[in-house]
């Protein structure tokens, strides 16, 4: 597995803005069709739903890594503040409703309420129960009121909150199994964990992301009263599930890192999305 390891955080993150700015060149782009969704779309989309999955689980690898989960979750609340009054400012220009607007339900709130719920259950204690606020907000983000859109503005909503609950709950399972099967062996709790932590994370996080992908689809598929075998469509969503290949190529290492880089990061997608919303009303594809 450690020959295969070959992806820092830094590269994951450079991977996922690149399937993420894809993304939104097909939504900002590339009209939906009003009947059947045109292949452009499909595809440039199809290939961008890699990207939060990866976001996901680098935000779990660092709330369980950092010693300064305040401050790391500060910086996300800041983003999704941020980038959703740019959103409205947006949409006021544009003369956008809310509900018509794309550039509300930013992803960090995605973030910033898994990563929360992650701090919150971990204290094992009486403030665990307070997990149940990012929760209700994320579910709330796919609730829609008329001309407002969702109650939340959030961008993946409730699946992305299950997301983070299974990739806690299977991390936990395998640590505790880890640290039982030490015991019983007749080693340290740690041993297990700190000779083989990182590969058997990055497979429950695999698995964790297949699982919720699965039930997600086959949801989708009993709504729309479809047999659960796939038929001719195939949700744009499932594609994020190839994101689990990535999860295994993790080395578990920071990479590249400074408060510059950082800062690059944190900036390009409010950036991008500015640059590429502009181009896309001036060639009168947004409107």
């Amino acid at each position: 597995m450690k020959k295969i390891q070959v992806l820092d955080s830094f590269w994951l993150k450079v991977l996922a803005v690149i399937f993420m700015t894809i993304d939104h060149i097909g939504l900002l782009f590339f009209q939906r069709g009003t009947v059947d969704i045109n292949t452009d779309f499909y595809i440039l989309r199809a290939i961008g739903k890699l990207a939060f999955p990866i976001f996901a689980f680098l935000a779990v690898e660092s709330a369980f890594k950092t010693t300064h989960i305040k401050r790391y979750l500060s910086r996300l609340f800041a983003m999704a503040i941020g980038l959703d009054i740019i959103g409205f400012l947006f949409g006021f220009i544009a003369g956008l409703t809310p509900d018509k607007n794309y550039l509300l339900g930013n992803p960090f709130w995605d973030l910033f309420l898994g990563v929360l719920a992650i701090d919150l259950l971990r204290k094992k204690n009486k403030y665990a129960l307070f997990a149940l606020i990012p929760v209700t907000l994320a579910v709330l983000s796919d609730v829609d009121v008329p001309f407002y859109g969702s109650l939340f503005k959030a961008d993946w909503g409730t699946f992305s909150i299950v997301l983070f609950l299974c990739f806690y709950l299977f991390r936990i399972l395998v640590d505790l199994y880890l640290k039982n099967k030490a015991v019983k062996d007749g080693l340290e709790p740690e041993t297990y964990l700190i000779q083989s932590g990182q590969n058997v994370h990055n497979v429950s996080a695999a698995v964790a992301l297949l699982s919720v992908e699965l039930m997600f689809y086959l949801v989708w598929r009993m709504w729309y009263d479809c047999p659960f075998l796939p038929g001719d469509f195939v949700p744009i969503g499932t594609y994020g599930t190839l994101a689990s290949l990535f999860f295994l190529l993790y080395n578990g290492k920071r990479g590249y890192d400074n408060k510059v880089i950082r800062i690059c990061f944190y900036t390009y997608f409010p950036l991008h999305l500015l640059i590429l919303g502009l181009l896309s009303m001036a060639f009168g594809v947004l409107a």
